[in-house]
C-alpha cells in the first residue's frame, strides 16, 4: 500500500534542529552519565555492538579530522542505555530487607506490553508509564506495603501529552510495519517539525535530556495514526483554533 503523506506546512524553527556540535554534546552526556553508574566505553561499545574507537571518534568535535558523526539510531540506543542506567540506580534508596527478604519502601509498579506481558518494574510510575507506552500498553501496581495503594497516581498534564505522544508514535510505527512501510521515523519528524536527533528527546521521561511536546503536535500524530487506520492517505492537519478562524471567515 503506497501512503500519501501530506503534512500541514508549519513555521519553521518550532523545535530546534541539532548541529554536529550539539550532537557530540548529546553523545558526551550520554556517556558520562553511562560512566556515573559504572559503566565505561568498553563495556557501552560491547553493548552497542561497536568499538571502543567508534565511540571515541563520536566523541571527538566536529571540527577535528578524527570526528566522525554518530547516526541517530545509535545515538538513540546508548541515550536508552544512559537511562536504563540512571533508573536503576534511583530505585536503590527505596529498597529495604523484610524478613530477610529485599522489598521497597514504595508501591511497585510493573509495565505491560500490548499482549500484557511484564516487561518491567520500578518504583517510579512515570518510568514505567514511559516503557509501557512505548510497547503500547500499559502500567499496574504489582506491590505495596499499603494495600489499599491500588491505582496508578494519575499524570499531570505535560506527563499526559508526553503519554499520548508515546502512544501514538507507538500506533504509527506499528501500522507503518503491517503496511511494509520503513519510514515512520521520518513522518514523526515531520509531524514534530524535529530533526532525527531531536526524536528521542520527545519520549523520555529522564528530565534532563527531555524536550515536552505541545498539544498541537500530539493532535498532529494522532489524527494521522486515524487517518491510517481509516484508509491509505494522511489528510493535512489543521488545529482547533486554525478551524475556528477559517469558520469566522466565512461569516
Amino acid at each position: 500500500m503506497e501512503l500519501q503523506i501530506e503534512i500541514e506546512p508549519q513555521s519553521r524553527g518550532a523545535y530546534y534542529r541539532m548541529p554536529v556540535g550539539e550532537v557530540v554534546v548529546a553523545f558526551r552526556d550520554a556517556e558520562a552519565l553511562l560512566a556515573s553508574h559504572g559503566t565505561t566505553r568498553d563495556q557501552a561499545a560491547a553493548e552497542l555492538g561497536l568499538s571502543p574507537i567508534t565511540l571515541k571518534a563520536y566523541s571527538r568535535g566536529g571540527a577535528t579530522v578524527s570526528h566522525r558523526t554518530i547516526p541517530a539510531e545509535t545515538l538513540d540506543r546508548i541515550r536508552d542505555l544512559a537511562v536504563d542506567a540512571y533508573w536503576r540506580a534511583a530505585a536503590w534508596p527505596y529498597r529495604i530487607k523484610v524478613g530477610g527478604v529485599e522489598a521497597y519502601l514504595t508501591p511497585v509498579y510493573t509495565a505491560h506490553d500490548d499482549t500484557g506481558l511484564v516487561r518491567d518494574r520500578h518504583s517510579h510510575p512515570l518510568r514505567m508509564r514511559e516503557v509501557a507506552d512505548k510497547l503500547g500498553g500499559s502500567v499496574r501496581v504489582t506491590w505495596s506495603v499499603n494495600p489499599r495503594v491500588t491505582e496508578v497516581p494519575p499524570l499531570d498534564a505535560a506527563a499526559a501529552l508526553r503519554s499520548r505522544w508515546r502512544v501514538g508514535a507507538w500506533q504509527l510505527r506499528d501500522q507503518f510495519e503491517h503496511i511494509g512501510r520503513s519510514d515512520a521515523d521520518t513522518v514523526l519528524c515531520e509531524l514534530a517539525d524535529c530533526c532525527r536527533y531531536t526524536l528521542w528527546t520527545l519520549s523520555t521521561e529522564y528530565k534532563a535530556w527531555q524536550t515536552q511536546v505541545t498539544t498541537s503536535m500530539v493532535e498532529r500524530l494522532e489524527a494521522a495514526v486515524t487517518d491510517i487506520e481509516l484508509g491509505d492517505e494522511i489528510q493535512p492537519w489543521e488545529s482547533a483554533v486554525v478551524r475556528a478562524m477559517a469558520d469566522l471567515e466565512d461569516f
